[in-house]
């Protein structure tokens, strides 16, 4: 891998299926020109789901680098290891902000562990202290920024989320569209009130485009009534906040981010893991 500076930061194409890579490095390559930051190619050689070596798999990500042109730093990386030990890592040790992969939901056999199934991937990137944005594997196309879906809740953990949102209305101009849905509890409602002033303040603050919409239904899931929205007013991306504990219900049913992800209908969506600090990607 290239030489970098400590200070530098990077967008992470964290490559699972040579087979499959044009969405991974078509959307890396967007949200690097985006925010201006580096893009590294890394492939884990993570022995539950490949048979391929750290020395097999440097000449794949070679390849793949050499054809890429439109940003000045591009560089790639393989690591062998478990996936979840080495996602954790990658804010320090690749210095990497944010993670670009794809998902394949028509896996046929649900037993076969596969580094791109929905479940595999939030397995493995679900603690990560980075962002991560999850693209179908089905959707190669380079991505828009005109209009994205910003989902906000009562969750006191949204602050970062807002500031992912700021990121495409400062320096992708898009229309952001803030999706939320009321509460019948008025501790609830307390809570999304306050989100949404905060939300209300950054935006204003920084002058970006974005409107606020009120969903007409109380579904448990706000991020799931986003996806027909997103898709109806053809927005390009959902963001999303994962859940911050998961507890004894989650081995009985899914989290809501699984099944977000198994039924997203060809809608990427960044989600934001809650955090003890407060990321500042670009001031």
């Amino acid at each position: 891998m290239g030489q970098k500076e400590k200070k530098d930061q990077f967008i992470i194409a964290y490559i699972t299926d040579f087979e499959n890579t044009d969405a991974i490095i078509m959307n890396s390559i967007c949200f690097a020109k985006m925010l201006n930051k580096g893009l590294i190619l890394l492939h884990i050689s993570d022995k539950q789901y490949t048979d391929l070596s750290v020395e097999q798999s440097e000449i794949k990500l070679q390849e793949l680098n050499s054809k890429i042109t439109e940003i000045p730093f591009h560089s790639y990386c393989a690591i062998e290891g478990k996936s979840n030990e080495i996602i954790n890592k990658i804010p320090d040790l690749l210095s990497g902000v944010l993670i670009v992969t794809s998902s394949n939901t028509d896996i046929v056999d649900r037993k076969q562990k596969q580094a791109n199934s929905p479940k595999t991937l939030l397995n493995n990137l679900y603690e990560s202290r980075a962002a991560y944005f999850i693209v179908p594997q089905s959707q190669p196309q380079t991505l828009e920024f005109e209009k994205i879906i910003l989902t906000i809740n009562n969750m006191r953990e949204s602050k970062e989320k807002v500031l992912w949102g700021s990121y495409f209305g400062r320096f992708a101009k898009s229309e952001i569209i803030v999706f939320y849905h009321t509460y019948r509890d008025e501790f609830h409602r307390h809570q999304l009130h306050y989100n949404i002033k905060f939300l209300m303040k950054m935006f204003d603050n920084f002058n970006l485009n974005y409107k606020l919409h009120l969903s007409p239904t109380q579904k448990p899931f706000v991020d799931h009534q986003a996806i027909d929205y997103a898709i109806e007013n053809n927005a390009s991306l959902i963001i999303c906040q994962t859940t911050k504990n998961k507890d004894w219900t989650n081995l009985i049913f899914k989290t809501k981010e699984l099944e977000t992800l198994e039924n997203n209908k060809n809608i990427p969506i960044l989600f934001v893991n809650p955090r003890n600090d407060l990321l500042i990607l670009c001031d």
